[in-house]
């Protein structure tokens, strides 16, 4: 299940060494000036950073002036290191011929939120399709950090449902609950594909509620699944992912709940946000969802403290 939009959310913390008390965030240029440093961070991660190893390069695209608490814009993550055809979808007719030093750069939404006074600050990681770099940016910021203020660790913690539970994302009622297969079982291919390349598709099984009915509450998967895959399996086929579709006020979002350690926890904005000519999400459209969000997980983490 490879979101076409996903949102990952992530809490940033300081810590002292050898110390678990997360550090209240402040505005002085120390170590806690969180936004300062992140701020430090993008400006000198506007240059194309390579990864030769990984055979990814990727830079940082500032948007907008900044306020005192939040930067956004795009990381810009591309990769190279092979051939391939770029072919008309319609006609079939070979376009170009890809060269191994050719770089597939692709725009991906982040931003920072650093209240200050507060003991944590909030990230966003937008990934497109199968994509995404937040490891990249997330251990080179943890690493610039560890140089620049010795004795003090940079954490960035990814916010699953459970972290959550009661926010309003997460105690909303589930509407469709879907299950994923990356390979279609064998004995219903003759049932379900036809002619088509079992390779070529996901084999996926919903389960949907009545109108003005739900499932029951999100979390309320999460704690019958706990560590086991057992929620994975259903009329004797073991499945690989599942994803809920869950409605927020007015809203339908829907979120992985079990599956690869990447999909889990994030959030799909394909239906809510609008796309550009290019494919990709309007800057303002996925502005205003990650704020959304962002409201809705500080207000339920702050009141956790």
């Amino acid at each position: 299940m490879a979101f076409s939009i996903g949102l990952r959310v992530y809490q940033v913390t300081v810590y002292r060494e050898k110390d678990k008390a997360p550090l209240k965030l402040t505005e002085d240029g120390s170590a806690t000036d969180l936004f300062s440093f992140l701020l430090d961070f993008v400006g000198k991660r506007g240059v194309a950073s390579d990864r030769e190893d990984l055979q990814r390069s990727w830079f940082m695209e500032q948007r907008g002036t900044p306020s005192s608490e939040s930067i956004q814009g795009y990381v810009n993550y591309g990769t190279y290191g092979f051939e391939s055809n770029l072919v008309d979808r319609k006609t079939k007719k070979n376009n170009y011929r890809r060269k191994p030093g050719d770089l597939e750069e692709i725009p991906l939404y982040f931003k920072f939120w650093m209240p200050k006074g507060e003991s944590f600050g909030l990230a966003a990681f937008q990934s497109f399709q199968a994509r995404s770099c937040v490891q990249l940016v997330v251990g080179s910021a943890s690493e610039m950090f560890s140089t620049k203020y010795k004795g003090y660790r940079l954490w960035f913690r990814k916010l699953m449902p459970e972290d959550v539970k009661s926010s309003a994302l997460y105690s909303a009622p589930v509407k469709q609950f879907t299950f994923v297969k990356k390979t279609l079982p064998q004995t219903k291919e003759d049932r379900y594909l036809f002619d088509v390349d079992p390779d070529e598709v996901e084999f996926e099984v919903s389960i949907k509620a009545k109108r003005k009915r739900s499932l029951g509450t999100f979390l309320s998967f999460k704690e019958k699944a706990g560590q086991s895959s057992s929620l994975l399996k259903y009329d004797g086929i073991q499945f690989d992912e599942a994803k809920a579709e869950i409605t927020v006020g007015k809203k339908r979002r829907t979120v992985g709940v079990l599956g690869y350690n990447s999909d889990a926890g994030v959030i799909e904005l394909s239906d809510s946000v609008q796309l550009g000519s290019d494919g990709h999400p309007n800057y303002e459209s996925i502005r205003l969802e990650t704020d959304a969000i962002f409201k809705d997980f500080h207000s339920t983490l702050a009141k956790g403290k």
